[in-house]
């Protein structure tokens, strides 16, 4: 059991990520104390490395491609379950020293967990909390029952999971450390002067609250688990009992939500549910975090593309744009003749009556013609006919927007990494659909036109993708990143890529022999079976 929070200060915890030094180390400063508890690697030129550490220190293109074959480029179960539970381990270790605080960052008083001291243990070594170990079980546990469920097809597998979850990981180091050096880049020089750049301005958008940092994580780690290797379309077309089971919707991010929710539920894991949310309100935001994350990774759904396009061009309009919009909607209203009393009078009672089925009462419509504003991504209508402001500031919308738009970074990281991982992958995509072509469950040939079908996707959903994270400014001067890298794969592509495609259609329909895990039984509506 550990101390009471009395016994220990609070000045003195470790907050690994958020801020800490994890996060902020170059790649070859490893020197720093994992607050995990998970074993340590070493590096041969060096001291010990704490494997989180390791792992959140890598630079963003060296991701599934660095020189150390053991970090996030292997295919061993093991090592990836280990690799897996410490970055998780870090993560929840600060969420758990987040329940303890009595404010945020921004000096809001919040609740007090205390209860989560439970999880919690003093490390004589160093002085400070690390997590229990029947905690860190419990995280080892859970990563690999997810991985087990994770299936053995091309692209879709564990070995993805991992490369995006620690793309993801980096993304929310890299977000922190914008934060953290801006802030102080805007430090006083002592006599009132501002010393830093306004062109250096990172906003975090309450990026770096660490309930928001482990939902992203855990979400990242889950977002496929169960994926049956063929697209949601052809689950649809299949009739399958997924497709059946969650009405043709985002199928197989529903099912990973199922799968990952209903282990996190089982007995086994009570106490690591309780870690990520000691109360239902806690457990409600994580719950709904986790959905949309993993909801957005369905790019094929095209109604969640236009809600995820307006939601990001409402939060983030084109400031030219919103000037001209501005400009003609007055001289619109200067325009446009005054109407007379008596019809804008009829014109109201004839509103009224048109509302007459959804409202309770005259008193109810004629509050809603007072406040009347524009449906849409901030403001909906529930069933009694009040407004309800989706998000209480702008700030919200746009914190959910970037949430949005980093969860699909890292679902397509390998295109914004270094150019032998974004091969590696695609390979491994052609891979994967070239089975379930063979398996006659897909409706197209993977083959044609498979190397000018990857200058389109780069063209239209890449770049964009890399230019937000540039726009918004979440991670100041670094956002540019991702467009150049996006950018620099896009080039070779176009210099390489047919001799590549060429290679990959080769090799990979050569090495289609025994039998395909995509061919089987396809479980029909109304019991039907065929193989």
């Amino acid at each position: 059991m550990a101390q009471n929070l009395s016994d220990f200060s609070m000045e003195k915890l470790v907050l690994p990520s958020n801020g800490g030094s994890a996060g902020r180390r170059r790649s070859n400063s490893w020197t720093l104390h994992d607050p995990t508890g998970f074993d340590d690697i070493h590096d041969e030129d060096g001291p010990p490395c704490p494997l989180a550490s390791k792992l959140t220190n890598q630079r963003w293109h060296e991701i599934g491609n660095s020189p150390d074959q053991s970090i996030c480029s292997t295919s061993n179960f093991d090592v990836m379950v280990e690799q897996l539970a410490a970055v998780m381990g870090m993560h929840l270790l600060e969420l758990l020293l987040y329940w303890l605080r009595p404010k945020d960052d921004d000096g809001t008083k919040k609740e007090v967990i205390t209860d989560v001291l439970e999880y919690l243990e003093i490390d004589p070594n160093i002085g400070n909390y690390v997590l229990t170990t029947s905690i860190k079980n419990s995280i080892r546990d859970y990563v690999a029952e997810i991985g087990k469920l994770y299936k053995d097809v091309g692209f879709h597998s564990l070995e993805h999971a991992i490369h995006v979850t620690m793309s993801m990981n980096k993304l929310l180091s890299m977000v922190s450390d914008s934060h953290h050096q801006v802030s102080k880049s805007f430090e006083n020089d002592g006599e009132g002067h501002n010393c830093g750049s306004p062109r250096r301005v990172a906003q975090s958008y309450g990026i770096d609250d660490p309930r928001i940092k482990f939902a992203m994580f855990f979400s990242a780690l889950i977002h496929d688990v169960g994926h049956t290797g063929v697209p949601n379309s052809v689950l649809v077309e299949e009739e399958d009992e997924l497709a059946i089971l969650h009405n043709d919707v985002s199928v197989a991010e529903q099912n990973s939500l199922n799968i990952a929710f209903s282990l996190l539920h089982a007995p086994q894991f009570a106490r690591l549910k309780h870690c990520i949310g000691p109360n239902p309100t806690q457990r409600k935001f994580f719950r709904k975090r986790v959905i949309a994350s993993v909801m957005v990774t369905d790019i094929s759904d095209q109604e969640r593309i236009q809600i995820v396009k307006s939601r990001w061009e409402t939060a983030f309009p084109p400031v030219e744009d919103e000037e001209k919009n501005q400009t003609e909607r007055r001289q619109a209203r200067a325009a446009a003749p005054t109407p007379p009393e008596a019809p804008r009078t009829e014109l109201r009672q004839s509103r009224l009556r048109r509302r007459a089925t959804m409202h309770s009462s005259e008193a109810v419509a004629e509050g809603f013609l007072a406040r009347s504003r524009r449906l849409g991504i901030r403001t909906s209508m529930d069933f009694s006919g009040n407004l309800i402001d989706a998000y209480g500031t702008n700030n919200q919308l746009q914190q959910h927007a970037v949430l949005e738009t980093m969860m699909n970074v890292a679902d397509v990281a390998h295109t914004m990494q270094s150019f032998n991982t974004f091969v590696k992958w695609n390979r491994r995509l052609f891979r994967e659909l070239h089975a379930a072509r063979s398996a006659e469950r897909l409706p197209f040939d993977p083959s044609a036109r498979w190397y000018e079908n990857q200058i389109g996707f780069f063209n239209h959903y890449i770049l964009p993708l890399a230019g937000k994270m540039k726009s918004c400014g979440v991670l100041g001067t670094t956002g540019d990143v991702f467009e150049l890298f996006a950018a620099e794969n896009l080039k070779r592509w176009k210099e390489e890529g047919e001799a590549i495609s060429e290679e990959i259609i080769r090799s990979e329909t050569s090495m289609m022999v025994g039998p395909n895990p995509l061919r089987g039984p396809v479980q029909r509506r109304g019991g039907r079976t065929t193989s």
